[in-house]
């Protein structure tokens, strides 16, 4: 089921509670609550409510009391009272054959939009490995570890969406097409240049090698900041309402970007952020037992996927001991 059929269920789900005869203030508040939650819960209720009191209407100029076929009973081991026929509640015929073309009408339609707009072609890759991706209007992404993208790019734009992870873009000018990025809450939009987009959560990491990317909120009529433009060695960390934005020498954002070559650089990085960087890596991960070891500083370049070579290191050149236990390998004095 896609994010669009899952509102629309939703919506209908209320809908069937709040004319179900037992509808509280409770209710009420917590149906208020998740229409205000985003623009798609609001059309999808607005939609359905609409169509839904159009069935109560429409019920109302025909004739009441559709008779309804008995079930043929089984024989009962004890004679019983006779009961009545079972009768509709408040949910006329009318009312939910309006209501399930209508949603059949949404799904349809959301449907279509979700596979023209945001399905496009998919891409992911496991932990460790990369990936290159060549698009339609020549532009590149190369995908780094545990990264999920989805793209659309036709005669009428250019989109990507970075469901997680992180991922590098070179993209080809075209200034009638902006090439977009939806990451999380935020929008970036380019032109043509070069830059990386990192997602942890609803935190967006960017960094831009060349050009000027700006970055927006991704939801239309948001209350936030206004857009933050960003040039060549600036970068920006957001989260909720926040971004930061700094400046940064080209040998770091060099360094920053020496994954692409399954590399990872350290300059004066703590051990803690170091052990970090390699659990994106690989499936084994370090702990850093002891606090007072995760500030000790390094520095050099590793392969991202040699791990051991790593510990080993860390053994012969900091006298640390390592313990293995599963997947897990523990750092210590």
């Amino acid at each position: 089921m896609s994010e669009a059929q899952r509102i629309e269920s939703v919506a209908a789900d209320w809908l069937a509670r709040r004319d179900s005869g037992a509808w509280t203030d409770t209710d009420q508040q917590a149906l208020d609550a998740w229409i205000a939650a985003s623009i798609a819960h609001r059309v999808a209720w607005l939609r359905l409510s609409s169509a839904w009191e159009r069935g109560d209407r429409l019920g109302a100029l025909r004739t009441p009391g559709i008779p309804m076929p008995a079930p043929s009973p089984a024989p009962p081991p004890q004679p019983q009272a006779a009961r009545p026929a079972p009768r509709l509640s408040r949910f006329s015929l009318q009312r939910i054959a309006a209501g399930v073309l209508v949603a059949a009408a949404a799904t349809a339609w959301f449907g279509w939009q979700y596979m023209h707009e945001e399905q496009g072609q998919q891409y992911a890759t496991a932990v460790g490995a990369r990936q290159s991706v060549a698009l339609a209007d020549g532009s590149r992404l190369t995908l780094n570890t545990a990264t999920q993208v989805r793209t659309a790019v036709n005669d009428s734009g250019r989109k990507v969406w970075l469901d997680a992870g992180e991922a590098y873009f070179d993209i080809a000018h075209d200034k009638k097409r902006p090439f977009v990025v939806i990451a999380g809450d935020r929008r970036i939009t380019v032109l043509g240049t070069r830059f990386l987009v990192r997602r942890q959560g609803e935190q967006v990491n960017v960094t831009v090698e060349e050009g000027r990317v700006q970055i927006a909120s991704a939801h239309p009529g948001a209350k936030s900041a206004e857009p933050t433009v960003l040039t060549r060695n600036q970068a920006a960390v957001t989260h909720a309402d926040n971004v930061l934005v700094m400046s940064k020498a080209a040998k770091q954002v060099d360094d920053e970007l020496s994954w692409r070559e399954g590399k990872l650089v350290f300059d004066q990085t703590t051990l803690a952020d170091a052990a970090a960087q390699f659990n994106r890596y690989n499936t084994r991960q370090l702990v850093i037992a002891d606090p007072a070891i995760a500030q000790v500083r390094i520095g050099g370049s590793f392969d991202a996927n040699n791990m051991s070579g790593f510990v080993a290191l860390l053994k012969q050149g900091f006298g640390l001991a390592a313990h293995e236990r599963g997947n897990e390998i523990r750092i210590s004095n």
